[in-house]
This record gives C-alpha cells, sequence and structure tokens, in this order.
C-alpha cells in the first residue's frame, strides 16, 4: 500500500497500488486520470503547489478576469435556465405569497413592529428576475386593494441582492433600478453572510434559489476500510502547447510557471517525470496566472482547452476542517457506506453549512428559505446517479468531467439539506418543511395553466413555458427547505404536509450492515 495510506511505500519512483479500480468505488470513474506522489513525500506538501478540487472549482467559476461568473460569461439562457427565469414571473409571485404570510404572522406576534424594515435578502440574484417579479407582485397586489396589508407590506420591505460578482450586480441593479430605494444590488459572499450583514441586524427572509449548489465542494474518496482522501488538481500544459502559448505570458508570469513547475517535479515527484507525456506543471499561482494571460489575450477559448488536468489523493487529515466534518457526521457517513457495501467518491459542500449559520446568525427574526436541487443524507450519498453537474459549451449532465472547457461551463453539485439542517440548528434555526419545491404552489392563487398576462409570447414561448411548467411538477430532484429563526413567531406554517425526512433511514439496513457501520463511524470519528 501507499505510504500517504498509512503504510509503507513500495519500491519504484511512483507508487502504483490503490488507483479507482483497486479502491473497490461504486463510480470509480470519478477519478480523474490519477497520479501519485513520490513514495517519502509528505501529502500535506501538496498543499503549497496544487489547488485542492475545491480550489479548482473556485478558480474556474470565480477566477477576477476569467471565471464563469466573475467575468461576466454566463449565459442564464443559453447555459441553462432557472424557474424564476422559465416561470418568470409565476415562480417569484408564488414565493412573494409565503413571504407575505411570513411577514403578517410576524406583525401579529410582535417579532416585526410597524417601523421596522422586512428585509428580503436574497444571496446569488443571478439576473435580478427574482427581485423583479417580487417586487412587481407587491406592487400589484397592494394596487389592487383587495386587501390593505399588502399596500403595508409594500411600504414595509426593502429587497437587497447580494452577489460575489460585480458584473451581476450590476445587472441586478439595473433590472430593478426602477423600484428605487426599495431595491440593493451589494455585493457580498454567501458562505460568509456575516462579513456583509451584522448579527441579528436583519429582519424578514433570506432567500436562495440554486445558490449552495453553486459552491465550490471538496471532491473525498471514503473507502470500506474508514479511509478519506481528499483531491487535489494537476493543472499541467503538454511541452508542445508551452511552446503554442507562452509567447503570449508576460514574462514575470512565466517566470513564475518554470519555477513552479522545477520545485513541483522536485518536492512531490522525487526530481522525475510521473508516468505519461512531458508536461509543464501548473501551481496555484500559474494556474491563475496562465488563466489572466489567456483572457488578455486573443483566441481564449482555444488557449484554454490547451490545458490538462489530474488528480492526486492525499489524506483528508491534511485538511482540519474537512476532518471535523467527517468526525460530526461520522454517523451518516458510515450508514451510507455499510448501505453500498463500496466504497464511493462524494461531494462535501462545507460552504452550505457556512451560508445557513452565516443566515441564521444575520436573522433578528425571520425565516431562511432555501431552493435548489438535492437530496437528504440518503439521496446525496447514494451513488446511483450523479451529483455534479455542467452546463454550458460541450458539457454533460451525465458523469460530467470537470475538467471539461475550464472556465467556460457552469458546475454545480447537489445540495445536502440534512447537512443545512443540522448546521442551522446551531443558530436558532428550525425546519419547518423539507421536500419537493413544487409545494409552492399550495396555499397561493397563483396558476400554472396559462403563462402570464404581463408576458407577450409567441406560441412557440408559451410551450415552452408549459414545459418547464410541467417540470416544475415532475422533477422531484428540486427541493425547499423552510426554517424559522427561534423567538419568531408561531403563526406561519408551511401550508403542505407532503415533507420528507431529513435523517438517515438506518432501521433499513440489515443486521450485517449496522454492525459494519458501527465500525465505519468509528473510524470515521476519530
Amino acid at each position: 500500500m501507499c505510504k500517504f495510506l498509512g503504510a509503507l511505500a513500495i519500491a519504484g519512483a511512483f507508487c502504483a497500488s490503490l488507483f479507482a479500480e483497486d479502491r473497490q468505488l461504486v463510480n470509480a470513474w470519478d477519478v480523474r486520470d490519477e497520479i501519485k506522489l513520490a513514495p517519502g513525500v509528505d501529502p500535506a506538501a501538496v498543499k503549497d503547489y496544487f489547488p485542492s478540487f475545491y480550489d479548482y472549482l473556485d478558480t474556474v467559476l470565480f477566477h477576477p478576469t476569467a471565471g464563469y461568473y466573475s467575468s461576466g460569461r454566463v449565459n442564464f439562457s443559453s447555459d441553462y435556465q432557472t424557474f424564476p427565469i422559465a416561470l418568470y414571473p409565476s415562480f417569484g409571485q408564488m414565493i412573494t405569497e409565503h413571504m407575505f404570510q411570513m411577514w403578517d404572522g410576524m406583525r401579529k406576534a410582535g417579532s416585526l413592529g410597524p417601523k421596522d424594515k422586512f428585509t428580503i435578502a436574497e444571496f446569488g440574484a443571478g439576473d435580478g428576475a427574482m427581485a423583479e417579479s417580487v417586487l412587481a407582485y407587491i406592487d400589484q397586489q397592494a394596487m389592487s386593494g383587495d386587501d390593505p396589508r399588502w399596500k403595508e407590506f409594500r411600504d414595509q420591505t426593502v429587497y437587497a441582492c447580494y452577489d460575489r460578482s460585480p458584473a451581476l450586480s450590476a445587472k441586478q441593479k439595473k433590472r430593478n433600478e426602477r423600484f428605487g430605494e426599495r431595491f440593493e444590488a451589494r455585493l457580498g459572499d454567501a458562505t460568509d453572510p456575516g462579513a456583509t450583514i451584522a448579527k441579528e441586524s436583519l429582519k424578514g427572509v433570506i432567500l436562495s434559489n440554486e445558490l449552495p449548489d453553486c459552491f465550490s465542494v471538496h471532491k473525498v474518496i471514503l473507502s470500506m476500510n474508514g479511509a478519506a482522501e481528499l483531491a487535489y488538481t494537476v493543472p499541467s500544459v503538454s511541452v508542445d502547447n508551452w511552446k503554442k502559448v507562452e509567447s503570449a505570458i508576460p514574462p514575470a508570469a512565466k517566470q513564475t510557471i518554470v519555477a513552479d513547475d522545477r520545485a513541483i517535479r522536485q518536492k512531490l515527484f522525487g526530481g522525475k517525470n510521473p508516468p505519461g507525456p512531458e508536461r509543464i506543471f501548473l501551481s496555484k499561482a500559474g494556474f491563475s496566472a496562465i488563466l489572466d494571460a489567456f483572457s488578455a489575450s486573443s483566441n481564449y477559448e482555444v488557449k484554454v482547452n490547451l490545458l490538462q488536468f489530474q488528480e492526486v489523493y492525499v489524506p483528508a487529515s491534511v485538511l482540519p476542517e474537512l476532518t471535523e466534518h467527517l468526525r460530526q457526521y461520522a454517523h451518516s457517513y458510515a450508514y451510507a457506506l455499510s448501505k453500498s457495501g463500496k466504497g464511493m467518491v462524494t461531494y462535501i459542500n462545507l460552504g452550505e453549512g457556512k451560508f445557513i449559520k452565516g443566515a441564521g446568525a444575520a436573522l433578528k427574526a425571520g425565516y431562511v428559505i432555501t431552493i435548489d436541487y438535492g437530496s437528504n443524507w440518503d439521496g446525496i450519498l447514494a451513488q446511483d446517479f450523479d451529483h455534479l453537474r455542467m452546463y454550458g459549451q460541450g458539457s454533460s449532465t451525465s458523469q460530467a468531467n470537470p475538467y471539461h472547457a475550464p472556465t467556460l461551463n457552469d458546475m454545480t453539485t447537489d445540495v445536502n439539506f440534512s447537512h443545512l439542517a443540522e448546521e442551522g440548528k446551531t443558530v436558532g434555526l428550525e425546519s419547518l418543511y423539507f421536500g419537493p419545491q413544487h409545494w409552492l404552489q399550495i396555499g397561493t392563487p397563483i396558476d400554472l395553466e396559462k403563462a402570464p398576462a404581463v408576458r407577450t409570447l409567441t406560441p412557440e414561448d408559451e410551450s415552452e413555458f408549459q414545459q418547464w411548467a410541467g417540470l416544475f411538477y415532475s422533477w422531484e430532484v428540486y427541493k425547499i427547505l423552510v426554517q424559522r429563526k427561534e423567538k419568531t413567531d408561531p403563526a406561519y406554517q408551511y401550508s403542505s404536509e407532503f415533507g420528507e425526512p431529513l435523517a438517515v433511514a438506518e432501521e433499513r439496513l440489515s443486521a450485517a450492515e449496522r454492525a459494519k457501520m458501527v465500525e465505519l463511524e468509528k473510524k470515521l470519528g476519530r
């Protein structure tokens, strides 16, 4: 066995055992072109040179000049659509009806005073379509005069969009400028809401639609022997392709890349070239620098596709934050392993926990509404379908390759709503409902039988609206989690009784599987 797995290193330049096919993984295909460190190398040294899979995702999505989102390259119609856009404005109207009931309950309970602001804080607001549909619907209801409470709701409500992309923030502001001071577009990172919203300063709703799925994730191999390995991405460019692009790279960046390549070979690979073609290895800094250089030159899409990627796996213990997570949720991971009978590649989203804890801390009183695709522990850790998805140029949602056309595609992973619920408890959030998002319509007057009159649609557009309405009802993978901050009010209750469980169903395990679960839980929980 390889030394970095805790045994003696075998002879030879590189460790050849325990590649994906040797680990007996249920989804071994998800280990991408793995290479090994030279014998005797401290696994922690990888952190000094290569980006973790988490860092890789963060770079290709949010690199300042080249990132899919931060560059403004994202296209909300051709790359993918979301329900707030495809069912505009009906989707936002359904959510508004629920938020109106939340506001009304808080006013009656006294947790929201008549002079307080009711803030709707949407994180990851895309192009601002949700904000527009919500504010326009509030105006429509207030002007109708059917219920005078809507006018008061309108006058008390402020809608604030938070996004880490300046390009998207500018789009949100332009789209909603007609609402004046009732709308604000702010820069903010959803994995750290506390950096933008002071503790217990907000009364209202923290809302997100398809947000946590966009957070960078850690790629982890969990084995049946209780070992956990963390993926690091190995960027490189072949020597032949390096000759094609080096003239476009500034001298200082080129010097960094060449020096880091030399250090990587010496420190990680024993001065030898790993199996495969001759290449120039890129460190974290080198990878960022070459993307900067490509984005400043011509033929960006051609050049970025010349980059190559491999993976190296090291013990998860090199990242204490991940080790603590595995310890905290050892019971659930042990359950999934014992149930499948094989090891697995899984994606662990620590950012979703940080988001929900930050949201709960920011609320003085109110609710958190999280809408996304994902599942509970049972669904997230089952490997009968893929949990990594890609949208964009030549991408695939089936066995998606995260290294295909870097920075040119959106990449997302299914949200673990059980994790969100558990982390929310630590900041006083009680889960009121978890289940399919189509129950949003229950208790509202919104009709999806035809497109709303505010949209001028061709027959083809009307047909597309109806197709998305059908998907709204049939795509069970899209879920909603409604949480309430303690001491808010007891009045609002989610209108559907068709919720789904958040805890693992360990009672379904056989006696042998339960025994294995206990053993694995001890190992993962060390």
